[in-house]
């Protein structure tokens, strides 16, 4: 961030957006048949791909001042080499506004923590979005992943990770990321800071249990995408259950625009305090902003 940037508390981020290079549109059919997450997230000509001009303007006409630029849970090497390098693009050319993360599959063993330490030394502040279902993340044994876990702990820098909810309706993508499988890679990572996307498919809610609650100490809980999933009430549910601090706000753009987000945001009905923390406070301590 800029010297204005830092005297200017940032107060709305969105922690999980979206752009991809152009020719991921142009090419979607090569794309498809290259990676098994972009085929199945956008083998549908109507899936919306969107550039980081189109980002900038969203974020400009919601009243944003920062987004995290996510990639996604790439099954292709040169496909996560080729969006990883866009986002960092997107980010050295918006410092003030946009925060680039990069995206590997842990399995992918030294590889991929050679691609997490180039982004790194590039500007990347976190690792994902991860998607275990296409990327095989979570079928295998969760010892596999301490190469690039271990790298994200001794980086300081938090995994973005896709997450399901094991009830209510299907849609592309979804998979069966749940909580149960959410806690069982918390249990095996305790120091590891993770954010647990459409609120974790719901395991923020147990943190009505004492023990839950403390092994989710270092994990965070994000909204992507809450418009198609939950009510505006489920801030405050998440918020009574696993705390305010715990919550980020994000929006999963462009499946979801930005303004829709904070329009429903702000039907939450949290405390100006509770608002301040999600909107943006969380996000700020936890990417250093």
């Amino acid at each position: 961030m800029s010297n204005s940037q830092q005297t200017q508390p940032v107060t709305t981020v969105d922690t999980c957006t979206h752009v991809l290079p152009p020719d991921f549109a142009s090419e979607r059919e090569r794309i498809a048949r290259d990676d098994a997450t972009f085929r199945t997230l956008f083998s549908n000509t109507n899936a919306k791909i969107t550039q980081t001009e189109d980002l900038i303007e969203s974020m400009d006409n919601a009243g944003i001042e920062v987004a995290v630029a996510a990639g996604f849970g790439w099954t292709d090497p040169c496909v996560a080499r080729e969006s990883n390098d866009y986002n960092l693009e997107a980010a050295n050319q918006n410092p003030d506004r946009i925060v680039a993360f990069c995206s590997v599959n842990p399995l992918w063993g030294r590889d991929a923590v050679d691609e997490v330490l180039r982004c790194f030394e590039a500007g990347a502040t976190g690792i994902g979005e991860l998607h275990p279902d296409t990327q095989g993340i979570l079928d295998a044994d969760l010892s596999v992943l301490a190469p690039v876990l271990d790298t994200a702990n001794e980086l300081d820098i938090p995994i973005l990770m896709h997450a399901s909810e094991p009830v209510g309706h299907a849609y592309p993508g979804k998979g069966l990321t749940t909580p149960d499988l959410l806690m069982a890679l918390v249990n095996a990572y305790p120091n590891n800071k993770f954010i647990f996307s459409h609120f974790g498919g719901g395991l923020p809610f147990y943190g009505l249990m004492p023990e839950v609650k403390h092994a989710l100490q270092n994990v965070y809980f994000d909204s992507a995408a809450f418009p198609f999933l939950y009510r505006p009430e489920v801030f405050q549910v998440a918020v009574a259950a696993i705390g305010a601090e715990k919550i980020l706000l994000a929006s999963d753009y462009p499946l979801v625009t930005q303004k829709r987000v904070i329009h429903g945001f702000e039907h939450s009905n949290l405390s100006p305090a509770q608002s301040r923390l999600v909107r943006g406070k969380n996000a700020v301590r936890l990417l250093k902003l």
